[in-house]
Order: C-alpha cells, then structure tokens, then sequence
C-alpha cells in the first residue's frame, strides 16, 4: 500500500476476522481498473496495530480495527470513562468493531471522524454515536457487510463458500449484525446497498462508496453535525473522488 492511499489492498477487498477463519470480500472484477484514488492524507488511519489513548474526556482511536482493540478499548474506558470516539479508522476486524459499537451505543457516547472511518467503522462505530460529528475533509466509505451479497464473497482455504457460510461463527456474526442494525435502528442495507445494482463493479471501480446526507438520514442514521453543512460535506466528497450510492431498503 502507498502511503495515504486507500489503494489496491483495501480498494479491493474487505475483510473481515474471525478467531479460526479469514472472510475476504474479492470484488470479481478482474483487475482494478484505472481511476482517481481515494487519498487519506492522514497516515494514521492505517496504523496496525492501531493507537488508542483517552485524553480528558476523549477516546482517541487512530488505526486498523484488529482482534484485540475491544479488550484494549475497554480497559481504557473501564479506567477514565470518555464521553466521545475521535476516530481515524479505514476499519478491519469486524466483530472487535461491532463490540466497540455496541458499548458505545449503550453508554450513549459520542463520535467523531476526524480523516476517515471506512468499512468496519463505517458498518458500525459511525450508526452508534449519540452525536456524530464530520468535518468537511472526514471520509465516510463502506464497501460491504455481513449480510451483504454472497456473490461477493471469495473464501479462501480449503473450504467451499457454501460451507464457510454454514459455519457456526459465521452464521452468529451475520445474526449479530442484523441485531445491532435493529438495535440502533438503521437499515442493514447502508452496508451494501450499490452491490445490489447490476452495474456495481462499473460504476463503483474502486468498490468503495458513501451516500448523501439525506439518503444517509433515510437509513436512519440521525443527529449528525456537519463541521460547516450538509452539502458542504458533501460537495467535498465529490471532489475527493467519492462515488455516492442509492438508498435502498
């Protein structure tokens, strides 16, 4: 990966960990075609492992989201409690963000997105804050889910996709998923929507998308505070290459 870029490694794929198997979302496009890339300036974004400290009232989570990152969030929080989640993520593991999520959703915490919250904490970490906040410059991009469409998935390992997803673990972290949407009340379909549509590898070649504040809103994702407006935001995004997609339910 080059540094700042959101490029052929995370462009491509979507990954999700589990404690025995590795689910890879391949977009089956061949080849990544030419495009402008996505470019986060904010190198941080990438950290893995990641780095996460509590300044005041703060949680400050800067990096990959990986297999340990609840545990090490929780012992932080259990030690200074913190009111908000200033986060720079293009996300990763995706059952450590549901529990990230989820604790955040039940103890009514804010979020805030400083650079970028990708993927995992698009799925998850930005639908739980109480508040959410983005500046003009802060990525908002997802590129798939659990319970998204099984044609985008390719399993690796001597294991047919029809088996992998008949596994125990896999089945629980797609019911967990469908329950945290319900729980916050957000469509599950933000995740996925645009790999619905036919034309998803043409119109998406970088297979990373965001939405527009009122499709975002019809979701059901609310009380999010735009550093200058709404449409500011969203002309910015446009500028920097980010293709919306469609609400759809």
């Amino acid at each position: 990966m080059r540094k700042g870029k959101l490029n052929n490694l995370l462009s491509c794929k979507y990954l999700v960990m589990t404690s025995v198997f590795m689910l890879i979302l391949i977009f089956k496009s061949g080849s990544c075609e030419a495009y402008e890339e996505i470019d986060i300036p904010d190198v941080k974004a990438l950290l893995n492992p990641p780095e996460i400290y509590i300044k005041e009232d703060t949680l400050f989570y800067n990096g990959q989201i990986t297999d340990t990152s609840f545990l090490v969030f929780l012992k932080l929080v259990n030690k200074h409690p913190a009111k908000t989640v200033s986060i720079s993520s293009t996300g990763g593991d995706a059952e450590n963000a549901l529990k990230i999520a989820s604790y955040i959703f039940s103890h009514g915490m804010d979020v805030d997105v400083r650079s970028v919250c990708a993927s995992a904490c698009a799925n998850y970490i930005f639908p739980a804050g109480k508040n959410k906040h983005l500046s003009n410059d802060s990525y908002l991009l997802w590129h798939g889910g659990l319970n998204g469409p099984d044609r985008e998935l390719t399993v690796t390992g001597k294991i047919s996709k029809e088996d992998f997803l008949k596994l125990d673990q896999i089945k629980r972290l797609r019911k967990e998923d469908a329950e945290f949407y319900k729980m916050i009340d957000v469509g599950l379909q933000v995740s996925f929507c645009p790999q619905l549509n036919p034309d998803y590898k043409d119109k998406y070649p970088e297979k990373w998308f965001s939405y527009s504040p009122e499709d975002i809103e019809k979701f059901g994702i609310k009380n999010i505070h735009y550093a200058t407006s709404a449409s500011q935001w969203a002309a910015s995004m446009r500028k920097k290459h980010v293709i919306f997609g469609n609400y759809c339910n």
